[in-house]
């Protein structure tokens, strides 16, 4: 984000603040998108992810008073959306994403995607295993996971932005990655 970019963020977040619903509205349609993905990321469904991304807007337009402006707008606002995934996902048992279900016609067990080149059916299968061990993480490792290698943070960004030491960060994505390898090493073995 360039210097007028920030100004102008600036300038409608205090404008917000005045109580401006123009103002907010504009952040949110800003942001809405990234917070979306990043819920969609956390939950895996798309219903999850659109409730869990309003939610995070509800929340910080009633949080708004508390933002400080030397603070990242958006770095405060993932945080919101952070926080309410993670709690969603210690308050539900793991629900099976609608778009991760095969799609079977009843005259025809066969699935609806084996028409798709052998190649990109190969690679869908493995982009749908990866994303099921993905899920199938513990929330705290999950969440880490998605920060550095979807949000692209640093080890000190996600210990800021998750209130915990930077070797619980390193420990808990070490854990996370060498679950993600052996679930998809035991996939990729059956395969063969």
């Amino acid at each position: 984000m360039n210097e007028d970019e920030r100004k102008e963020e600036a300038r409608l977040i205090a404008r917000a603040k005045e109580g401006n619903m123009e103002a907010f509205e504009t952040l949110v349609r800003k942001y809405q998108q990234t917070i979306y993905y990043l819920c969609r990321r956390m939950a895996g469904s798309h219903q999850a992810a659109d409730d869990l991304s309003q939610e995070t807007f509800i929340k910080a337009y009633f949080a708004l008073s508390q933002f400080r402006e030397q603070m990242n707008f958006y770095a405060w606002l993932r945080k919101i959306a952070v926080n309410n995934s993670l709690n969603y996902l210690k308050a539900q048992k793991r629900e099976v994403p609608l778009a991760e279900t095969e799609i079977r016609n009843p005259d025809n067990p066969t699935p609806v995607h084996r028409e798709l080149p052998l190649d990109t059916l190969q690679r869908a299968e493995i982009e749908r295993k990866f994303k099921e061990a993905l899920h199938a993480l513990p929330a705290d490792q999950k969440s880490i996971f998605i920060l550095r290698f979807y949000e692209n943070l640093s080890y000190k960004e996600i210990a800021q932005a998750l209130n915990l030491p930077r070797g619980t960060v390193m420990s808990r994505l070490n854990r996370a990655r060498q679950k993600l390898k052996s679930g998809l090493a035991d996939y990729l073995k059956r395969r063969s």
